[in-house]
């Protein structure tokens, strides 16, 4: 199926499956291209902005800036991006530190809705890290319904077979396509049975392999940077696999 015009991915998956970390990976990737890509941090729960950037100075731009404006403009959402140092086709959008579900006022779908249309004006591709918390995330939720394509990650244990199972009954209606999900086996390692959560997932498209240099990445909060090691091609031979199944050879 071709890929053309499609410009937006949701990654979604099961709690700690490393939702966060592909996100970054894959929007590196796409930025490397030369196109401009805006990554989009949903959890307001555990705001993943400062646990994955460095800033010189506190980051006081907030996604939740923009969901509460009177009007959601290009110009609100630009204001409250976050550019990455180095790499002038990335930026970031989400919930900076401290800031959690009460801190602003609620808002509706049709807001969401509005904010992902606009995205789309704006910048050529976007990624959008879900919350896996979907029963209370709206932003999550509309992600997974008008993004192009939704990335699903799971690990190779019974806790995420057994999140799906449950999860997986809310996106039941159409307008969700889960039945078209691709979904990823995510951190599997050497000595665990691929094979059988392969099965247990009903399939598996992709598989991004547990890397040291990664989990070094999170605790020094690194994780724009190359990474290295053995397990690290075929790592970044599956995210190149990804963005191409989704977004083509552009």
């Amino acid at each position: 199926m071709s890929s053309k015009g499609k410009q937006m991915l949701a990654v979604w998956g099961s709690p700690n499956s490393g939702k966060t970390i592909a996100s970054i990976k894959l929007a590196k990737e796409l930025s490397s291209k030369k196109k401009n890509v805006l990554l989009i941090l949903c959890d307001d729960i555990c705001p993943a902005l400062p646990t994955i950037y460095k800033s010189k100075e506190p980051i006081e731009a907030s996604i939740g800036d923009v969901l509460a404006a009177s009007n959601i403009t290009q110009e609100v959402i630009l204001k409250n991006c976050v550019a990455i140092n180095g790499n002038p086709y990335l930026s970031l959008l989400g919930y900076k530190a401290c800031e959690n579900p009460y801190f602003y006022a609620e808002y509706g779908k049709d807001r969401a809705v509005d904010f992902f249309v606009l995205l789309r004006h704006i910048v050529d591709y976007v990624v959008i890290d879900c919350s896996s918390i979907l029963t209370e995330s709206v932003l999550s939720t509309v992600a997974l319904e008008v993004a192009d394509n939704v990335l699903r990650l799971g690990r190779c244990d019974l806790k995420s077979i057994s999140y799906f199972m449950s999860m997986l009954p809310l996106l039941g209606e159409q307008k969700f396509k889960s039945e078209s999900h691709i979904k990823v086996l995510s951190n599997a390692k050497p000595m665990q049975d691929i094979e059988e959560y392969k099965n247990a997932y009903g399939g598996i498209s992709h598989i991004l392999p547990h890397v040291q240099d990664i989990e070094e990445q999170a605790a020094s909060i690194t994780l724009f940077d190359e990474i290295k090691g053995k397990s690290a091609k075929d790592f970044d031979y599956s995210i190149k696999a990804i963005v191409k199944e989704v977004f083509g050879n552009e």
